[in-house]
């Protein structure tokens, strides 16, 4: 999968604090998978995704599966640029490759895949909106 012609669903840089460090001096790994949350609430905020009007009502998303590799150490007083894109579109669920970058890009530190399952008010499954297709679609790998 090659991301570089395919814009991205989001691109935040986020800031590790000193707090997130571990004993060894490096940011704890737990730490990234809140980095890349606090991206995907950025996107989901700036986007507007579940907010179309759409008639399936979307209440949220919720985490189905989630995972990542380490491949670099990172460190509090350097920014981390985090990046997503749509690998899987499913009828309610939808899978991103999400990675976290050094903030110019050059390093790519940690990536995994995550899958979001857009539920109504009772938490209950329900289908993708257009829009929120629409918009996955024009972010996805092939």
């Amino acid at each position: 999968m090659n991301e570089i012609n395919v814009s991205p669903l989001f691109d935040v840089l986020v800031s590790p604090r000193w707090a997130d460090q571990d004993s060894m001096g490096h940011i704890n790994h737990v730490q990234y998978f809140r980095y890349l949350e606090q991206a995907r609430v950025q996107w989901l905020i700036d986007s507007g995704f579940g907010n179309s009007g759409d008639a399936n009502n979307l209440s949220g998303l919720i985490v189905a599966a989630i995972g990542l590799n380490y491949r670099k150490e990172w460190h509090h007083d350097k920014l981390l640029r985090a990046k997503a894109w749509a690998v899987h579109i499913g009828n309610s669920s939808f899978r991103l490759l999400h990675r976290l970058y050094s903030e110019d890009g050059s390093e790519l530190v940690a990536e995994g895949e995550i899958t979001l399952v857009c539920i109504d008010a009772e938490h209950r499954p329900i289908p993708i909106g257009h829009n929120e297709r629409s918009q996955l679609h024009a972010c996805a790998l092939s």
